[in-house]
């Protein structure tokens, strides 16, 4: 069977609390072997180190979403340092900007990611970063650090994709890639996959053929396959070579 790697999925959010278990062995039915769960508060982030200390192949990332940047300050530091001690967890996030519903003031947005980006940083640990509106900005700030990681959830051309790669960084592609007349679906054929990592971003962003349902790490491979289909290049190759990369990245 396929290994796949989903990337980014959020296993500790309550839409999985009834059948969490039923939906971590559907997945590896379809052969995702690895999961990795970021946090987007400090609750979340204990959710997600709970998560992958209770099943096999799964591991946590921990953060403050910028949604949340507002509820960050000292404690919350101290926090998120601790949390990167325990076992199983391989990355900060998700961390970064997002303009488009700014439930933080973008200032305080800023200076959050980079806090963040700077305990990666001390620490040698991967990112995982959300952008939305915002990706030429969270680039510049990501070249202030000496850090690595994935800019999660990827929509934007291949140019852009480019820059990311430029900084060493991967690009995370999910359910978008199988939507009817999407962008990314004529990008994706030029980002190197070598530079691609799977996710879901479930329970969020259903890939087709699921779209209106609740998204699950198992549809993880519906974006190999469009990814596949797009590059003609045979699934097991994309499995392998993505799979990879996620082991390459967060060092699991």
């Amino acid at each position: 069977m396929i290994k796949i790697c989903d990337s980014h999925c959020h296993l500790q959010d309550r839409k999985f609390s009834g059948d969490l278990e039923r939906t971590i062995n559907s997945a590896k039915d379809r052969g995702v072997s690895c999961i990795i769960v970021p946090g987007w508060d400090r609750q979340s982030s204990i959710g997600a180190i709970e998560v992958a200390k209770k099943y096999e192949g799964i591991y946590a990332a921990v953060g403050i979403h910028p949604h949340d940047a507002k509820t960050y300050n000292e404690d919350a530091k101290r926090e998120i340092s601790g949390y990167i001690k325990k076992e199983k967890v391989i990355a900060i996030g998700e961390i970064g900007l997002d303009y488009y519903r700014d439930l933080s003031p973008r200032d305080t947005q800023r200076e959050v990611f980079k806090k963040q980006l700077a305990i990666a940083e001390e620490n040698n640990l991967p990112v995982i970063i959300h952008t939305r509106n915002s990706i030429n900005e969270a680039i510049e700030i990501v070249n202030e650090f000496n850090t690595r990681g994935v800019f999660h959830s990827f929509t934007k051309e291949a140019k852009v994709a480019k820059k990311i790669i430029a900084l060493g960084f991967y690009i995370g592609i999910g359910g978008v890639v199988t939507f009817e007349n999407s962008m990314l679906s004529r990008e994706v054929k030029y980002i190197p996959l070598e530079r691609i990592l799977l996710e879901t971003d479930a329970p969020y962003m259903t890939p087709h053929p699921h779209r209106g349902k609740r998204n699950e790490p198992a549809y993880t491979v519906h974006v190999l396959e469009k990814i596949a289909k797009i590059k003609s290049i045979p699934l097991e190759e994309v499995a392998d070579i993505t799979y990879q990369n996620t082991k390459k990245l967060f060092k699991f």
